[in-house]
Protein backbone atom coordinates (compact mmCIF):
# COMPACT_ATOMS: atom_id res chain seq x y z
CA UNK A 1 0.00 0.00 0.00
CA UNK A 2 1.23 3.51 -0.83
CA UNK A 3 -0.76 6.47 0.78
CA UNK A 4 -0.04 10.00 -0.96
CA UNK A 5 -0.85 12.67 1.18
CA UNK A 6 1.48 15.44 -0.22
CA UNK A 7 0.63 18.65 -2.42
CA UNK A 8 2.41 19.10 -4.82
CA UNK A 9 1.86 18.39 -8.34
CA UNK A 10 3.00 15.22 -10.13
CA UNK A 11 3.11 12.64 -7.57
CA UNK A 12 1.12 9.83 -9.09
CA UNK A 13 3.51 8.36 -11.26
CA UNK A 14 5.92 7.96 -8.01
CA UNK A 15 3.16 6.47 -6.17
CA UNK A 16 2.08 4.05 -8.74
CA UNK A 17 5.88 2.49 -9.40
CA UNK A 18 6.54 2.44 -5.49
CA UNK A 19 3.59 -0.25 -5.35
CA UNK A 20 3.78 -3.84 -5.71
CA UNK A 21 1.53 -5.49 -8.43
CA UNK A 22 -2.67 -5.83 -7.24
CA UNK A 23 -0.87 -3.31 -4.55
CA UNK A 24 -3.37 -0.33 -3.15
CA UNK A 25 -2.59 3.09 -4.19
CA UNK A 26 -4.79 5.52 -1.65
CA UNK A 27 -4.60 9.32 -2.87
CA UNK A 28 -5.75 12.19 -0.41
CA UNK A 29 -4.77 15.15 -2.09
CA UNK A 30 -6.36 18.14 -4.00
CA UNK A 31 -3.24 18.03 -6.46
CA UNK A 32 -3.75 14.48 -7.35
CA UNK A 33 -4.69 14.57 -11.15
CA UNK A 34 -6.32 11.00 -11.70
CA UNK A 35 -6.25 11.22 -15.25
CA UNK A 36 -2.31 11.25 -14.56
CA UNK A 37 -2.75 8.46 -12.30
CA UNK A 38 -5.09 6.71 -14.26
CA UNK A 39 -3.54 6.17 -17.89
CA UNK A 40 0.40 6.35 -16.14
CA UNK A 41 -0.85 3.35 -14.38
CA UNK A 42 -2.04 1.43 -17.74
CA UNK A 43 0.90 3.04 -19.87
CA UNK A 44 3.47 1.23 -17.41
CA UNK A 45 1.20 -1.94 -17.22
CA UNK A 46 0.53 -1.49 -13.33
CA UNK A 47 -2.06 -3.86 -12.14
CA UNK A 48 -2.63 -1.57 -8.93
CA UNK A 49 -5.95 -0.33 -7.20
CA UNK A 50 -6.49 3.31 -7.03
CA UNK A 51 -8.68 4.54 -3.85
CA UNK A 52 -9.29 8.28 -3.58
CA UNK A 53 -10.31 10.26 -0.44
CA UNK A 54 -12.38 12.28 -0.16
CA UNK A 55 -12.13 13.63 3.20
CA UNK A 56 -15.39 12.21 5.34
CA UNK A 57 -15.15 9.53 7.67
CA UNK A 58 -18.36 8.79 9.86
CA UNK A 59 -17.55 8.85 13.59
CA UNK A 60 -14.18 10.62 12.54
CA UNK A 61 -14.33 13.55 15.38
CA UNK A 62 -15.11 11.00 18.13
CA UNK A 63 -12.27 8.96 16.80
CA UNK A 64 -10.21 11.64 16.71
CA UNK A 65 -10.37 13.19 20.22
CA UNK A 66 -10.58 9.38 21.98
CA UNK A 67 -7.05 9.10 20.17
CA UNK A 68 -5.70 11.99 21.42
CA UNK A 69 -7.16 11.50 25.05
CA UNK A 70 -5.93 7.90 25.10
CA UNK A 71 -2.48 7.89 23.49
CA UNK A 72 -0.05 9.38 25.66
CA UNK A 73 2.04 10.33 23.07
CA UNK A 74 0.05 11.99 21.06
CA UNK A 75 -1.87 13.87 23.91
CA UNK A 76 1.33 14.89 25.52
CA UNK A 77 2.10 16.63 21.76
CA UNK A 78 -0.77 18.45 21.53
CA UNK A 79 -1.03 19.89 24.89
CA UNK A 80 3.03 20.78 23.97
CA UNK A 81 1.86 22.82 20.86
CA UNK A 82 -1.49 23.91 21.88
CA UNK A 83 -1.13 24.96 25.61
Amino acid sequence: MTINVVNVQNTEMGCILATKDTGTVYYFSMATSFTKAALGAEGVGSDVTMIIGNGYTKGHAELTLDLVNNAEKIKRLFERIYT
